[in-house]
């Protein structure tokens, strides 16, 4: 015991001697540094770990930039439309037949048709013919209106470009009506100019 208290009483003498010698501050210098030191043993493994989680998002990157541009598709969906839309013309022995089935279907809506017009032509950029029918008719607004929607169910390659209606007396259940048509077909030959003919329906 009296050791012990000998020791004990040596260690404090000598920290008496070192604050009187060297003053109060170095201990405080030394409590600082231990906390500095602590405080980075907690610092430091965070710091770590997100400096890791930035370089695996770097190689990310890196690869992703590496990569090679992705192949831009092989029809652009222009070309996709245009494909469509040669599929739905008709063939031109088709022409004729789709003339008469369109007059054959006016008639079985009652309507009268009057001399109808037709042009023939061929569209350079569609590389496609074309028949333009005009014609006049008369009737009800409601069969004009469903014989109009029926070519147009029945045909695909057939296009309304235009539609014109006009009554003379209100108190009439007539009207008169012009429709102008125009039938897309695959030409069988080069087919030159453009003519007009005047038929009979």
């Amino acid at each position: 015991m009296n050791e012990f208290r000998l020791k004990s009483d040596r260690v404090r003498l000598a920290a008496d001697i070192w604050l009187h010698r060297h003053g109060p501050w170095w201990l405080l210098l030394a409590v600082l540094v231990l906390l500095l030191l602590a405080l980075a043993l907690l610092v430091i493994p965070g710091r770590q770990a997100e400096l890791t989680r930035q370089q695996v998002i770097l190689g990310d990157l890196q690869a992703r930039a590496s990569q090679p541009p992705p192949v831009a598709a092989a029809t652009s969906p222009s070309a996709d439309n245009y494909q469509h839309f040669r599929a739905s013309l008709a063939d031109e022995d088709q022409v004729l037949p789709t003339l008469q089935a369109i007059l054959d279907a006016a008639a079985s809506h009652q309507l009268s048709a009057t001399r109808a017009e037709y042009l023939r032509g061929r569209d350079a950029n569609a590389q496609a013919g074309t028949l333009q029918m005009t014609v006049p008719v008369k009737g009800r607004y409601n069969d004009v209106r469903q014989w109009v929607e029926e070519i147009l169910a029945t045909h695909a390659f057939v296009a309304v470009n235009e539609l014109g209606f006009k009554r003379e007396d209100i108190g009439v259940n007539q009207i008169e009506a012009k429709v102008r048509l125009t039938i897309w077909y695959r030409p069988a030959g080069a087919a030159g100019g453009t003519t007009t003919v005047y038929l009979d329906p």
